[in-house]
């Protein structure tokens, strides 16, 4: 008869327990909410709640960081439509360049330009 009031007790107890737990739940992070990155110390073998504490910290830290790169991406959408925006311009002056150089020339033809070639109708004088 003991033996069962034993496991009675026993069990109650452990029902107890769970139950306090449950009401008082384990918040990661909450204890570490600092602006910056710590090192792990992990040669002390008995911080298993502190490095779990730090760890969350350093997750919330690296989150922020993350989150402030946000803005980065917007910049880069807008460099990359300036950068276009910038290389139509560039082709237009370069064709304004070649335009300005083919009407300096006189167009697209070449100039004639005579008395390059030796006519067969001359005689060549004797000395």
């Amino acid at each position: 008869m003991t033996l069962i009031y034993f496991l009675i007790i026993l069990f109650v107890s452990l029902l107890l327990y769970q139950t306090y737990y449950l009401m008082n739940p384990l918040q990661e992070g909450v204890e570490n909410q600092s602006s910056e990155y710590k090192a792990y110390d992990s040669n002390d073998p008995n911080n298993a709640l502190i490095l779990a504490q730090q760890n969350a910290g350093n997750i919330e830290y690296l989150r922020s960081r993350v989150d402030n790169l946000d803005g980065v991406k917007e910049q880069i959408v807008q460099m990359k439509t300036d950068m276009t925006t910038m290389q139509t311009q560039m082709d237009s002056l370069v064709q304004q360049q070649a335009d300005y150089a083919a009407e300096i020339a006189g167009g697209t033809t070449p100039p004639d330009v005579t008395g390059t070639e030796e006519d067969e109708e001359e005689e060549t004088p004797d000395f």
